[in-house]
């Protein structure tokens, strides 16, 4: 009994144990160069120092959903610390004067210098690279999923776009380990990624909802009696249904009737409020490549060599099907890539000595994340792919169609999408109308003078507004001169009269809209103002009193000075003082120049 307990009490131990040691996140194969491309576990210390001057993140995503038999395409983007850059030619080099662990680096310096010497260098598994230029690729990217690895030279940015034909339905990961070249027989581990996808049989697609004037298209609400647009966006991004005939059979849900077209946008208007469901089902009958052996593919025993050759100029060889491999079709620009085999016997790093000696172990085969789990989107760093912008609404699934509905006799395959939704058809604001336009003067207060204004009387129909926006522009209505917005206060009925100060003559254009939580509704007019004198009806009566009160002062002052002035002819006088003591002793002179000096004053 002891030695049982004792035995279990062990087992127990070395399972606690193996199950605590970290492991690598990439497996390798039996061929696997360790010398050259060694392979590091998560928690490795040598991670820290893998990299000058802090740690390189990546940036991994895909273009997934991916329909059944169509290409998925997955991108992977190295970023760098904060103080280095990347050049043109693809260089990384320190972007300031900087100070790593006591070493001085000088802006524009490259962090890892290029090596001038010959090379033939080789991926993990041994192939060598195809080379296409003066000195060695910089970064190795190891691709793996569905028991398949795919090996790619490349820059700090790299691709890789895979077939999915014959591989069943369900999200998949993928894995990369990044090796960047430091020397002839060396290639350092930055890291390790890893990006999920999906392959569905439904193909993929998001519908735009929009009106003219509608306020806020991601409420789904539109306005009765107004034309509302229904855009389909496929994700096709490898352009499998390029060459497919596609249909759209549309249900409005307002029992107008099916609408089947080919075009990428349809209109449909709703005469009566309430609540709808539009849906929408997608059929595309698909050339079925089976039928015909395609141009350029020739076969070669178990595998298949895809020609012509890669922009790189290598020919990929796709490796032996398998049960639940498909071909597969690599494709990536400027790079070198290298396809494994499709079952390649796995072994996991811990099991592999430095010299790549092992046991293989049992072939595996695509194994699904979860099977269960619905298409969406698959990208972790990239915009997932189908998902609703403003105005789109998520998709709902209305007719399920299996992956393998084709006909045989016509050599063509049948996918169908489906889209269902709800929306709101509310009343809104209609025949918004200038009725009346009144130019007058009016007296603001007892202390300010008379201004020009124009009322203006708007009348609607439909749902009432809550603001009201009047925009004063030029006589072509290009040139905005004054802009009011206020709120409108709850009423009965929508009329309104809005009032407008002018201080210039002329013709002007007005434009009025008014708002509410649905609608929008705007009308506008031209108009003629004619602006009155500036002086006020008081001051006018002033100025005349006192020019008439002038002009009588001078004409009475040009009378009397006519009147009373007398004439007196010269005569000699012995004594000057006598005749000046007799002009001064006139009575008529005298009088006129009083009567004149009493009227100036």
């Amino acid at each position: 009994m002891r030695t049982g307990t004792a035995l279990a009490v062990l087992v127990l131990a070395l399972f606690s144990s193996a199950t605590a040691k970290p492991k690598s996140r990439f497996t390798r194969y039996p061929s696997w160069n360790t010398k050259m491309y060694p392979v590091w576990k998560d928690e490795d210390p040598r991670y820290k120092d893998s990299w000058k001057g802090g740690k390189v993140k990546f940036i991994v995503g895909n273009d997934a959903p991916t329909l059944t038999g169509a290409n998925v395409t997955f991108t992977i983007e190295l970023q760098f610390p904060h103080n280095q850059k990347v050049t043109p030619d693809g260089e990384v080099v320190w972007a300031e004067n900087c100070s790593v662990n006591g070493t001085n680096y000088h802006q524009s310096e490259p962090v890892y210098p290029a090596q001038n010497m010959d090379w033939n260098g080789i991926f993990p598994d041994g192939t060598p690279f195809k080379k296409g230029g003066d000195k060695p690729p910089a970064y190795v990217f190891v691709w793996k999923t569905w028991g398949q690895y795919w090996q790619v030279s490349d820059g700090t940015s790299s691709s890789l776009t895979i077939g999915t034909d014959d591989v069943p339905l369900g999200s998949y990961i993928v894995d990369i380990v990044i090796y960047h070249y430091r020397s002839h027989e060396k290639f350092i581990p930055l890291g390790y990624a890893s990006t999920q996808f999906s392959i569905t049989d439904q193909i993929p697609f998001a519908v735009s909802m929009t009106q003219v004037n509608d306020i806020n298209e991601a409420d789904l609400s539109f306005v009765q009696n107004r034309a509302i647009a229904f855009t389909i966006s496929l994700h096709d991004p490898s352009e499998y249904l390029s060459d497919a005939d596609i249909t759209y059979n549309w249900d409005f849900g307002d029992s107008s009737g099916a609408l089947i077209s080919r075009e990428l946008t349809v209109t449909h208007t709703y005469i009566v409020a309430g609540g709808f469901k539009p849906q929408v089902v997608v059929q595309a009958v698909i050339s079925d490549k089976a039928c015909a052996t395609p141009a350029g593919v020739k076969p070669t025993g178990n595998a298949v060599t895809i020609g012509p050759a890669n922009p790189a100029g290598t020919t990929v060889r796709a490796p032996a099907a398998d049960a639940s491999a498909a071909p597969v079709m690599v494709a990536t620009q400027e790079a070198t890539i290298n396809v494994g085999p499709s079952a390649p016997s796995e072994t996991d790093t811990e099991d592999i000595t430095e010299e790549g000696a092992s046991t293989a172990r049992d072939t595996k085969i695509p194994s699904q994340v979860n099977p269960d789990t619905p298409t969406g989107p698959a990208a972790e760093e990239l915009e997932p792919a189908g998902q609703t912008a403003t105005g789109q609404a998520p998709v709902g699934i209305v007719v399920k169609h299996e992956a393998n509905d084709k006909k045989d006799d016509d050599c063509v395959i049948y996918r169908y999408g489906s889209f269902c939704t709800g929306i709101d058809i509310v009343e809104g604001i209609e025949s918004l109308k200038i009725v009346q336009v009144d130019n007058a003067v009016i007296k603001m207060d007892e202390s300010e003078v008379e201004r020009n204004v124009v009322d203006l009387t708007v009348t609607c129909q439909g749902s009432l507004p809550t603001e009201v926006c009047t925009v004063v522009s030029d006589a072509d209505c290009f040139m905005p001169i004054h802009t009011m917005c206020n709120t409108v206060a709850p009423s009965s009925e929508c009329q309104l009269v809005l009032r407008h100060f002018f201080n210039d003559s002329g013709i002007f254009c007005i434009n009025v809209s008014m708002t509410n939580d649905v609608s929008l509704a705007v009308t506008s007019t031209k108009f003629s103002v004619t602006v009155g004198s500036s002086l006020s009806s008081a001051g006018t009566v002033a100025m005349a009193m006192v020019v008439l009160i002038v002009a009588l002062v001078a004409g009475t002052m040009a009378y009397t000075y006519k009147r009373f002035k007398a004439y007196l002819p010269l005569k000699e006088e012995s004594v000057v003082g006598s005749t000046s003591q007799s002009a001064e002793s006139s009575p008529g002179w005298s009088s006129g120049s009083l009567l004149f000096w009493n009227l100036l004053s």
